[in-house]
């Protein structure tokens, strides 16, 4: 059948323009058939003329029966709902449901104000972890910081995405108090509300659209934590059984909602469960950034014993060493080494993190070891003794490799083989 297709991502503030849209098409002598995805609305050829009218979701009102038989007796029909709309259609010419300009404005105030309030609510959750990563970071935690993106590709995705956020939102409420004030000076000259020009409306649903885009990866993102097993597995199950209780209430109008969000959350945390039971954290680390240097130890031959630890994101990856073991081979007590290795998405976060270490290296700015490039020593004696505790700083690109041994001086020779995997990796 033919159809044609309609970018319906507009924003709550943009009830008019929608509302206006949907009638141009009716006039053309389309008719709506559904929305998908809460993005794309389907028109196919009306047999008959129809008008449209968008009225605010309340469910109190919209979604009872009484009010719902009201407006079928005027002639309105239910073709689509929205988290604040609810689409209605009748024969051309019908009243419009709402004729009451100050009540249409106390309720677009309301729900618009309400859906920024939850808005900023979550940006503001967002950003208050940032900060308090930041903090850390401040405190000498920098590890804080750098895990968030190395060991949860969620928290990585989320910590890239706040600079998007932050100026996206603010766009959506200034458009928002804009329509606020537009919409009360009407009602004071009593005047209809004004309708978004075609251009403004075309631009809103664009960066509407570009929110919907950045779901994609952060679905991903999701998906790969729960392959790798880093998703709580008492979380997945305890919010399927939350949804089947929702979904085993009586099946009345007041909870279609409901009923069709836990639908939705049951067959999305079942998808996370199969990939939580699944073997598949082999896909999770074949997409994720390699652990750089994991393949043997940190200091060969040289200690007895040793843990290592490596994780990974889509974004970041680390590789951390704990090794221990006599401090020279005939000599008495005993030794540690320690490494952090971490492959970082940005230059400007590699710099940053260059320099904090280069501060635990006693000076601000040493200088390079002479002969190499990007490559930090500082050595100590300890105490009365002949041993030496040395600061090994070695960056290739986004790349850095901090290790602190008193294991005995580590000498060119390993420092060429670590250059060599490093490079090798690159």
């Amino acid at each position: 059948m033919k159809g044609k297709w309609t970018l319906f991502t507009y924003p709550v503030m943009d009830i008019k323009a929608a509302e206006a849209m949907l009638n141009r098409r009716a006039a053309e002598g389309w008719r709506l058939e559904k929305v998908h995805l809460g993005a794309l609305a389907r028109f196919v050829p009306a047999e008959t003329p129809v008008c449209y009218c968008i009225d605010w979701y309340d469910p109190n009102r919209e979604d009872g029966l009484d009010y719902r038989h009201l407006l079928a007796d005027a002639g309105w029909h239910p073709v689509g709902q929205f988290s604040y709309w609810n689409l209605y259609e009748a024969p051309a010419g019908t009243p419009p449901i709402q004729t009451d300009g100050e009540l249409e404005y106390q309720r677009f105030r309301k729900k618009s104000l309400r859906r920024m309030v939850i808005s900023w609510a979550a940006v503001g959750v967002l950003a208050a972890v940032i900060l308090l990563l930041a903090l850390l970071v401040g405190l000498k935690k920098r590890d804080y910081l750098l895990t968030f993106l190395t060991d949860l590709n969620t928290g990585a995705f989320l910590a890239a995405l706040l600079p998007l956020l932050l100026p996206g939102e603010l766009l959506w409420s200034v458009r928002l108090l804009l329509r606020l004030g537009q919409w009360r000076r009407a009602i004071a000259r009593d005047e209809p509300f004004p309708v978004p020009g075609r251009a403004s409306a075309l631009a809103a649903r664009l960066l509407v659209l570009a929110g919907y885009l950045l779901l994609v990866p952060l679905v991903l993102a999701i998906l790969l934590d729960a392959m790798a097993g880093s998703l709580s597995l008492g979380w997945i199950i305890g919010m399927i059984i939350a949804c089947l209780v929702i979904l085993g209430r009586e099946p009345l109008v007041e909870y279609q909602r409901k009923r069709r969000y836990a639908k939705g959350t049951v067959v999305c945390m079942a998808v996370l469960l199969a990939a939580w039971l699944l073997p598949l954290s082999g896909v999770a680390a074949a997409l994720s950034v390699r652990p750089p240097l994991a393949d043997q130890s940190l200091l060969p031959e040289r200690l007895e014993g040793g843990t290592l630890e490596t994780r990974a994101t889509l974004l970041a990856a680390r590789t951390e060493w704990y090794e221990w073991g006599p401090m020279m081979a005939a000599g008495a007590g005993n030794g540690y080494a320690e490494g952090q290795a971490w492959v970082l998405p940005w230059s400007w976060l590699a710099d940053w993190v260059t320099e904090q270490y280069l501060t635990d290296m006693g000076t601000p700015h040493p200088e390079e070891l002479p002969g190499y490039e990007d490559v930090w020593l500082s050595r100590a004696s300890l105490g009365s003794t002949n041993y030496t505790e040395d600061l090994w700083l070695i960056r290739r690109g986004n790349t850095l490799l901090w290790v602190e041994t008193n294991a005995g001086p580590l000498d060119t020779q390993w420092l060429d083989g670590i250059l060599a995997r490093l490079e090798e990796a690159a």
